[in-house]
């Protein structure tokens, strides 16, 4: 026989709702229980909350007036229902558990339960559920519970407030993540597939320093609407945070039906939007992920995705779509993992730097020379194209940069206590290492620290980081030009596509790029661009350098037209400094003879 140890409190419940009915289901009260009773049911039906009691089968036996009141339901027929025509349909399974479980373990069960009744709405209930068997064993329950949905309508606000974003209205990151994981499901029952977007307004970075947070604030709002109206019904936008944003397309699991809707998003964007009296154009970036048919596919993944493609597109050129792929996936693991092996690559020694001659075309004299920064693992060499960009995301180029200036100032001067006097050296200097606030200082520090003579040190930087801000390049490149630094402009016609800046700066020489070398014996443009440059150079009294000559045809062809320096493989990769010294004393490399005090031939 079923037993439960009865509260003291749930008697006295079961003897008020037997109080005036017809049916008894405890034995006579003293006058004093009966006294009792009485006043338990007065203060059940004054507190409003819900005290019935059921048999096995949900059938309710009795009923407080309150329960009558709060369900809305004429209390002769409650006495006649059972809990399946109070408790709205969705729960019924739930109740039909709780049940058992109540029964099975003697103990309380509790939940929040939706309940019909005879409500125009339904109302939510926080019940406590206790078995209370008859002393023949049979089963019965005892339901109490209170209306709680006041905090169920406040709960179900706040979520709706936590799944929106402030600024625009649209869904967060939350909601779509949410609406993400439940696609999924279907997808999955369904055999059906979707796609996800994430896109990102190029240079939004620019609208707000230039008109202010209240003008990017608008525009975001702007591209909110628009994204509503340029996608389908069936489709879910949402703010990921600052300048993102992110589509979900139900029903695009093809290729061409996803990059159409994705184009047309980007198209819509594209159009000019009025804000504050001004005119503004943007651009959109946009990544596109199909969810297939991976059976271990997560939000996380697909946005994750999205996320690369979005990066690759704007790595394109921006103002695009990319779809992703499985190799932009392997590329970025491959990054993260050089990135984060670079920080113990400092550590461990594993950066150094090489020397590249660079000769008098006509003679292959070595004159100066180029330091090259080389990252050497365990497993491999790392190209600089590889590494630099990295350097220059996690901000070790800045201490990478200036290693490399002390370490190339230091060893020219100790190849002059050995003998080996070269009449310069030249280190290439990043755009975001140019644009640190402590380069010129670092700079000074290197050849304070070496005791080099300053006007040996040359800097090559490109046109795109001279440019990049006009008037700060031009009081740093004066500043150090004032303490006897040089500079070049390396990979000379492949950037910046107005030649006044070669006036305004205070530069020395111009590097030609080794693509316009490489071709010039085999293509007409390339070789009437060498000359041009060369002799751009000479009327405005610059040094010029050719890089990447491979040939002893490149090289005659260069010195017949009057380029002063070349460099490449023609006469020397770079080589280790101790490699350097022997193919110099070896005869294998001919050092062009000079005096350290005699006239200096810039380069």
């Amino acid at each position: 026989m079923h037993r439960s140890k009865k509260n003291p409190m749930f008697l006295d419940i079961e003897a008020a709702l037997s109080a005036n009915f017809g049916r008894v289901v405890a034995p006579e009260p003293e006058p004093q229980a009966e006294c009792d009773a009485r006043d338990l049911k007065a203060i059940l039906n004054a507190s409003g909350a819900l005290a019935i009691y059921i048999d096995s089968g949900g059938r309710i036996l009795h009923a407080s007036d309150a329960s009558a009141e709060l369900l809305a339901y004429p209390k002769e027929h409650l006495l006649r229902a059972s809990l399946s025509d109070i408790v709205a349909p969705d729960h019924r399974d739930i109740l039909s558990g709780l049940l058992r479980n109540a029964w099975a373990r003697s103990t309380d069960e509790h939940a929040r339960l939706r309940f019909t009744g005879g409500l125009p709405e339904s109302v939510w209930l926080e019940v406590t559920i206790r078995p209370d068997p008859t002393p023949d064993g049979l089963k019965r329950f005892i339901l109490f519970g209170y209306n709680v949905s006041g905090w169920v309508l406040a709960e179900e606000s706040l979520k709706e407030e936590s799944m929106a974003d402030p600024l625009t209205g649209l869904g967060n990151r939350a909601l779509m993540r949410k609406a993400i994981s439940e696609h999924i499901l279907t997808a999955v029952r369904n055999r059906s597939q979707f796609a996800v977007a994430i896109l990102g307004l190029d240079g939004f970075k620019k609208i707000n320093d230039s008109l202010g947070h209240d003008v990017g604030d608008g525009l975001l709002r702007e591209v909110a609407t628009r994204l509503k109206a340029a996608v389908r019904t069936s489709d879910i936008v949402a703010r990921l945070g600052g300048d993102e944003f992110v589509l979900l397309l139900p029903g695009a699991g093809e290729a061409k039906v996803a990059i159409e809707l994705a184009e047309r998003v980007v198209a819509t964007l594209r159009k000019p939007f009025h804000l504050a009296g001004c005119q503004l154009r943007v651009t959109t970036s946009l990544g596109l992920t199909l969810s297939g048919d991976d059976p271990d596919l997560t939000e996380s993944s697909l946005m994750k995705r999205a996320d690369i493609a979005m990066y690759q597109a704007k790595a394109q050129g921006k103002n695009r779509v990319a779809v992703f792929t499985p190799e932009m996936d392997r590329k970025q693991q491959v990054q993260f993992a050089l990135e984060q092996n670079m920080f113990d690559a400092v550590q461990n020694g594993e950066f150094s730097l090489q020397y590249q001659p660079i000769c008098a075309p006509s003679t292959g004299e070595v004159w100066g020379l180029e330091a090259l920064m080389r990252w050497e693992r365990p497993d491999g060499l790392i190209p600089p194209s590889t590494f630099i960009p990295l350097a220059e995301h996690n901000g070790l180029i800045n201490f990478l940069g200036d290693w490399a200036l002390r370490c190339a100032c230091a060893q020219l001067v100790h190849w002059d206590s050995m003998g080996l006097h070269f009449k310069y050296i030249s280190v290439n200097v990043s755009p975001v290492q140019f644009q640190h606030p402590a380069f010129v200082e670092s700079v000074k520090r290197a050849i304070a620290l070496s005791g080099v003579d300053a006007r040996r040190l040359v800097i090559e930087i490109t046109e795109g980081a001279l440019m990049a801000d006009p008037e700060h390049a031009g009081r740093l490149l004066s500043e150090l030009r004032q303490a006897g630094v040089r500079f070049a402009v390396d990979d000379f016609g492949t950037g910046y596509s107005s030649l006044a800046y070669l006036q305004q700066f205070p530069l020395q020489a111009l590097k030609i790029d080794r693509s316009f070398v490489a071709e010039m014996l085999q293509s007409g443009p390339s070789r009437t661009i060498v000359f041009a440059i060369l002799s751009l150079a000479r009327e405005l009294g610059l040094m010029s350098v050719a890089e990447g000559v491979e040939t002893a045809q490149q090289c005659a062809l260069l010195s017949e037209h009057g380029c002063d320096f070349s460099q490449g493989w023609h006469h020397s990769k770079a080589l280790p400094a101790a490699q350097l010294e022997q193919a110099i004393t070896s005869g294998a490399l001919k050092l062009h003879a000079c005096r350290q005090d005699s006239k200096d031939h810039q380069a």
